[in-house]
């Protein structure tokens, strides 16, 4: 379960900072919840989409011009 921080917290011995989002056992999470520590949270998508390379290698553009 994704959560948001809404107070400082060390998880894995790590210290993360208000607002950082983390994946959590889902137990795990709605304790936080509970202990007003955190909040439901969606999860973020990468901003770059991925890129996808043509299937044959081959320039499409060649292909398509005329003489």
């Amino acid at each position: 379960m994704h959560i948001e921080l809404l107070r400082p917290h060390t998880h894995a011995g790590q210290r993360l900072a208000v607002g950082e989002r983390i994946d959590l056992h889902e137990t795990s999470a709605r304790w936080l919840i509970a202990q007003g520590v955190a909040k439901a949270a969606t999860p973020t998508l990468d901003a770059k989409p991925a890129r996808r390379e043509p299937a044959s290698g081959a320039s499409t553009t060649a292909a398509t011009q005329g003489d």
